[in-house]
């Protein structure tokens, strides 16, 4: 009979062990934008050897922060720093994963320079969030909402539309050849955010991106040059 006594407690021992060091969830969003799965990786990385199991959701731009402001998602891979620290649960983290250039792109041949942020007979493709980043006043232009970045190329190289803002950094750059124009509106830097209920782990996220973003970025780059 203790023998028996005996194994049933190591068993449920067993089991509860089990289940309490089970990892704990972690819902990470992430937009769809060209040559970032690298960073997707990255940070599903960090957060596993932080001991969660981390679930990747891809989610339109203004979506994702408006998740995770509200305590829907715990973390997002990369946003615009200063777009997302106007939302009050939202903490940037630093540093910041790389920098980039707040951009009017438009199809060959159409005219291109500032200015055409002021005409109000043109339309323009972007994010609603991005445009607060212009100086007030300077957009008068016809704004169509656009919340898929992975869309924005094609549908101005397929004559859909002339003109987009859209963010670009120094590996995509390569992207904008012939077929685009690029007027540069605003330096800017790339970030990754958490709610503020994980500000406890902030030290340790900042960490590991110290150690692991350097390999990141010299892959990044070596990747673009090879294409």
């Amino acid at each position: 009979m203790k023998t028996w006594m005996f194994i049933i407690y190591l068993l449920t021992s067993c089991s509860f062990v089990s289940f309490a060091q089970a990892p704990k969830p972690f819902l990470l969003t992430h937009i769809v934008y060209p040559d970032t799965d690298d960073y997707s990786k990255l940070f599903v990385e960090i957060y596993t050897e932080l001991g969660f199991k981390v679930e990747l959701i891809p989610t339109p731009s203004l979506r994702g922060l408006i998740l995770l402001n509200n305590d829907v998602v715990d973390a997002d891979v990369l946003r615009l720093g200063l777009i997302a620290k106007t939302y009050p649960n939202v903490i940037v983290v630093q540093p910041k994963l790389q920098s980039a250039t707040l951009s009017l792109i438009c199809s060959k041949g159409v005219p291109c320079d500032r200015s055409i942020l002021r005409n109000e007979k043109i339309s323009i493709l972007a994010n609603s969030r991005m445009l607060a980043l212009l100086e007030d006043g300077e957009f008068k232009s016809v704004h169509v909402e656009n919340e898929l970045f992975s869309s924005v190329l094609e549908m101005l190289k397929a004559g859909r539309y002339n003109y987009a803002i859209y963010v670009i950094d120094d590996v995509i750059e390569k992207q904008f050849d012939q077929d685009l124009q690029v007027v540069e509106l605003k330096k800017i830097s790339i970030n990754h955010v958490i709610h503020k209920k994980h500000i406890g782990l902030l030290p340790q996220i900042q960490e590991k991106i110290r150690s692991k973003l350097p390999e990141l970025t010299r892959r990044r780059l070596e990747n673009s040059h090879s294409k």
